[in-house]
């Protein structure tokens, strides 16, 4: 018998700029706070620039848009909401 207090939340569809919707936290209708976030792709993009020699270079990924994950949060509760990292 299933518990008809269980909320089950799909994962929000988020892409790289800020997205309208619902929250899922407060259910208050808002437009994401996207911030930049070094992810695992970054480092390692960092880490084999190193290694093919090129060490002063290698940093330079985290100052690149594109390398970077964006975080979506809700600028109302301040809830993590989704993560896009393409």
């Amino acid at each position: 018998m299933a518990n008809p207090n269980v909320i089950i939340l799909q994962d929000p569809q988020v892409g790289p700029d800020p997205t309208t919707m619902t929250c899922p936290h407060c259910h208050a209708t808002i437009t994401t706070i996207v911030e930049n976030h070094p992810s695992m792709k970054t480092h390692l993009f960092c880490i084999l620039i190193c290694a093919l020699g090129c060490i002063c270079c290698g940093p330079c990924v985290y100052c690149v848009d594109s390398c970077l994950a964006k975080k979506h949060t809700c600028p109302n509760c301040h809830q993590f909401i989704g993560m896009y990292d393409k």
